[in-house]
């Protein structure tokens, strides 16, 4: 069995070696692919992920390559990580909305609208390669934007695919470590959209613990409960704590950006570097101890980039899917009338059943108004944002920027449009 991993040269990739190598007892692949566009950080990426496999299992065998369709051709599994444009491409995101006063993030609000704009095309480029090289493959996604990455795959292509973010098993895995129980008793009552959702109750082996979970974040200091080491952790569950008193909702950390626009504004602009800026240092790190590590010949000396769970979401969706397994994840997936209130062909993010037919969403009780009134909002700005990736409208560009939420005029979304359209050159194409 062959699994590919399009965006091999993630920092990301060795926790998800060894996340696969966990499972190969559930999953005999016997080799792992590995492809990127870029040639250094495949060489360095590569040099690692060998020696972690080579000591882990001789029998399993490495591959690099630059080309795509020779990664994705015999696969089972086509493991996806890219980002398009790069970490570079992640700091113009950020950095441009800020000259106007407008948030700048990753996936949401400017940052994750020219994010999808130049990474849908390429998304959509894959599933053609997998339709005409792979075509029983399946396509497990882990790049941003996921919600409009889900929506592509599902409405235009016929791969099969599931596109999948680790914000509600990060949030699964920290409750259950703060109760001491094993991760999977804990199950969650999760609705939105990617980056955007609440988690409305808690379960404890099938029994609603939801109002044990609210006294234990009144009562306990949760930041004691966070590596001291990880600010963007601490300081998004300072944000989701303020959220938290008010709404007595647990939120995604996103939600920071809607809820408490101008405070994260603020605090964006007072930051003597971009989140991604931040992102770009630890990535040239990693990467110069990856060289290191090889260089010792002890793969027990690396480190990970961090976020277990990142890896084992995808290891265990991996397995779920081919074991038949029929377990419980929360994924992105087109409605289809499970969440009251939203278009059918809006995709959400709620709890789904994932087995060897993909994955199967699970009907949840409607959300309250305000919760389906933003998602509402989003998930229109989402879809035209979608149409306007794909047809290369500039149009229907603008008109998404100006309705997503945190975009304050339509002069300002045309002043970033532009912006975008000039820096990112030649990877936004629009007219």
């Amino acid at each position: 069995m062959k699994i590919a991993i399009i965006g091999g040269g993630s920092a990301y990739t060795p926790g998800l070696i060894e996340g696969l190598l966990k499972i190969r007892h559930e999953v005999p692949w016997t080799e792992i692919c590995l492809m990127d566009i870029d040639r250094d950080k495949l060489k360095v990426v590569s040099a690692i992920v060998t020696k972690i496999v080579r000591e882990a299992d001789a029998s399993a065998h490495v591959t690099t390559t630059l080309n795509r369709v020779e990664a994705i051709t015999g696969s089972a599994f086509v493991l996806c990580q890219i980002r398009v444009g790069g970490l570079a491409g992640r700091v113009l995101d950020e950095k441009i909305p800020l000259k106007y006063g407008v948030i700048g993030q990753e996936t949401v609000g400017p940052g994750g609208f020219a994010m999808a704009l130049r990474t849908l095309p390429v998304m959509l480029e894959i599933a053609r390669d997998i339709e005409k090289h792979a075509k029983e493959a399946w396509l497990i996604n882990y790049a941003n934007p996921s919600g409009m990455v889900a929506a592509v795959l599902a409405k235009f292509t016929q791969i099969k695919a599931v596109s999948i973010c680790d914000v509600p098993i990060g949030i699964q895995y920290f409750l259950a470590d703060a109760m001491g129980v094993p991760h999977h008793q804990v199950k969650l009552d999760y609705v939105g959209l990617n980056h955007l959702g609440w988690f409305r109750r808690i379960f404890l082996k099938g029994e609603d613990i939801t109002p044990y979970i609210h006294r234990m974040v009144q009562s306990q200091d949760i930041l004691s409960l966070l590596p001291s080491s990880d600010e963007k952790t601490v300081e998004e569950t300072k944000m989701a704590l303020r959220i938290y008193e008010k709404t007595k909702v647990i939120p995604s950390p996103y939600l920071q950006y809607y809820y408490l626009t101008r405070e994260s504004l603020l605090k964006q602009q007072q930051e003597r570097q971009t989140r991604g800026e931040v992102v770009q240092a630890i990535e040239k790190e990693l990467l110069s101890h990856f060289a290191e590590v090889v260089e010792a010949d002890d793969v027990r000396l690396w480190k990970s980039r961090g976020g277990a769970w990142h890896a084992e979401l995808m290891v265990n969706i991996l397995s779920s899917i081919h074991n038949d397994k029929g377990e419980e994840y929360i994924v992105n997936v087109i409605n289809q009338g499970c969440v009251p209130g939203m278009a059918e062909g809006a995709c959400v993010e709620i709890p789904c059943i994932v087995d060897k037919r993909g994955a199967r969403p699970m009907p949840v009780a409607a959300p309250s108004l305000d919760m389906l009134g933003l998602m509402q909002v989003v998930a229109a700005y989402e879809a035209l944002t979608v149409e306007a990736a794909l047809e290369g409208s500039y149009k229907k560009a603008l008109l998404a920027l100006n309705l997503n939420p945190l975009v304050p005029s339509l002069e300002v979304a045309k002043q970033i449009l532009d912006a975008y359209i000039e820096s990112h050159t030649g990877q936004i194409r629009l007219s």
